[in-house]
């Protein structure tokens, strides 16, 4: 099902406003066994960048809790 034109600006809008890029560098034959496995396995980078972070967060016990949307309200 594609995305209405009023919804994708609400996304686009969303992101624009509460997303951000982070980056690193990392060897490229390295980031390829790793695409690779997150494939394998049927995980998201993504997801598992944000584990990592927030693993990382809880083990120097910094609380982190994620902002209500405007629809949780």
């Amino acid at each position: 099902m594609a995305l209405t034109d009023a919804k994708r600006k609400a996304n686009n809008k969303y992101i624009k406003e509460n997303m951000t890029t982070l980056g690193c560098k990392i060897r490229r034959d390295k980031a390829a066994v790793f695409k690779q496995a997150c494939e394998d396995h049927g995980d998201k980078m993504n997801a598992i960048f944000t584990r990592a972070i927030d693993d990382y967060l809880e083990s120097k016990g910094i609380i982190w809790e994620r902002p209500a949307s405007p629809k949780e309200d």
